[in-house]
């Protein structure tokens, strides 16, 4: 019998037209209006058939008594209680240590299906390249994770010293070169927010956005499902922006680029905002990390000879500026090209549905980007590599190309790499567009040749 979310949910699918084609179930929750990472977490333990553990494969395992001693943090184990962490798991562990701590904390087979297609067969793409790029990159240097955190933090420091500058002297345009520091600051913060719990991935939150919603609705989510109905990223965008080609009238086709500026805008504000009001309904309490970005407010006040008001409105301005241009970058970093897979798209034949090349048809990288250090950590550069291994610091990156060059052709995957003027176009292109009825270019092979 169906429940009435279910049933609501139905109706929404329906109206939207929106059916994967990949075979994923319509998220629970995904209309919800608050859409927080724990409102889709609760969606998760709904749509995957944990039964209340932590399932892996066909597998479920019970992990309570390893919440506290994951490497990684606490915060990853215990916010995926009851849900399907199979692309987490197989994307977070490199070096194969953890598939042996498995076995202790077995308990039983699955009952249901896994509501994902994606496979992780041990000759398919994704494996044979993780076990080549396991002896790759502890190769690399230290050196080149050290220059990541060095660039981190002089963003981080440029964006305070140019926010006291630009309050102290009432200036609107270092007001807005404070705001492009926030918003690489927080773009170089995505890379630690992705590894082991540190401070730097802190950073994130001086932007007012969560670096704890991230580590679910980005790292969780949009990596693991990218471009899906499961994808947070695309989902929190709706109504103002449709990138996936399910049924679009006029109107939806070109709302984005009409509101997409305003709404860039405020999306920061919008973020903080549906962060507070989601830990207080849900959990019934505010993290003390929600007020970060307000220790910046106070030393503007404290360390100018302005008044509060002046300090508060310089403040909202350098978030704002912030806030338009983390989103030009991101929606244009990658993912939202008409080439590019999206769900509702005709997809690859179940044999060849490896998750490291569903990965790669839904990624791009630019030209412009990819090379530069600093480009790379600041624009969301690497891509492909990136959604691949999440957790591999982005100065290791490009040491690992050769094998992932090697490994691509050996399978025959086309990797593309654009102009970033072309992601820009096929941005707004794939709001407009249409199903794509032709499935991605057939592979050589789907399992390695050694």
């Amino acid at each position: 019998m169906e429940t009435k979310e279910n049933v609501r949910n139905n109706n929404s699918k329906r109206k939207s037209g929106m059916i994967s084609s990949l075979g994923i179930k319509y998220p629970t929750h995904r209309d919800h209006p608050l859409h927080s990472s724990d409102i889709w977490l609760a969606g998760k333990r709904a749509d995957e058939g944990a039964e209340g553990l932590w399932r892996i494969h066909d597998e479920l395992y019970d992990l309570t008594d390893f919440i506290k001693i994951h490497p990684g943090g606490s915060e990853w184990i215990r916010s995926t209680k009851g849900t399907d962490i199979t692309e987490a798991f197989e994307t977070h562990h490199i070096r194969g240590v953890a598939e042996n701590f498995l076995p202790k904390y077995f308990e039983r087979k699955a009952k249901s299906v896994r509501n994902y297609p994606f496979t992780f067969h041990e000759n398919g793409f994704y494996r044979t390249l993780k076990k080549r790029i396991r002896t790759e990159v502890d190769k690399v240097p230290r050196k080149y994770v050290i220059r990541s955190e060095i660039i981190a933090d002089s963003l981080f420091v440029s964006y305070v010293l140019s926010a006291w500058l630009a309050t102290y002297t009432s200036s609107f345009i270092l007001g807005l070169i404070s705001g492009i520091f926030l918003s690489y600051t927080s773009i170089a913060a995505h890379n630690f927010f992705h590894q082991r719990d540190n401070f730097r991935m802190y950073y994130f939150d001086f932007t007012m956005m969560s670096s704890r919603e991230w580590r679910i609705s980005h790292a969780m989510s949009h990596h693991l499902y990218t471009n899906t109905i499961n994808d947070m990223e695309i989902s929190a965008l709706e109504p103002w922006m449709h990138y996936l080609p399910f049924r679009k009238n006029l109107y939806i086709k070109y709302v984005g680029w009409i509101f997409s500026p305003v709404f860039f805008t405020l999306t920061f504000y919008v973020q903080w905002t549906r962060t507070l009001v989601s830990n207080i309904l849900i959990k019934g309490s505010v993290p003390i990390t929600t007020f970060i970005p307000f220790s910046v407010l106070i030393v503007l006040n404290l360390g100018t000879n302005q008044n509060f008001f002046n300090c508060l409105l310089m403040f909202l301005w350098i978030i704002g500026c912030a806030s338009l241009h983390f989103m030009v970058v991101g929606v244009n970093a990658g993912h939202h090209h008409p080439e590019l897979f999206h769900d509702g798209d005709a997809t690859r034949p179940k044999e060849e549905m490896d998750f490291g090349i569903f990965q790669i048809d839904a990624v791009a990288d630019r030209t412009e980007i990819t090379g530069s250090a600093l480009l790379v950590i600041t624009h969301f550069g690497d891509h492909a590599l990136h959604h691949l291994f999440p957790t591999i610091d982005h100065g290791k990156l490009k040491f690992l190309y050769p094998v992932f060059k090697k490994t691509c052709e050996e399978f025959g995957i086309e990797w593309r790499c654009e102009s970033q003027f072309e992601m820009i176009k096929g941005q707004y292109l794939q709001l407009r567009r249409d199903v794509n009825t032709n499935p991605p270019k057939k592979l050589k092979t789907v399992v390695a040749n050694n």
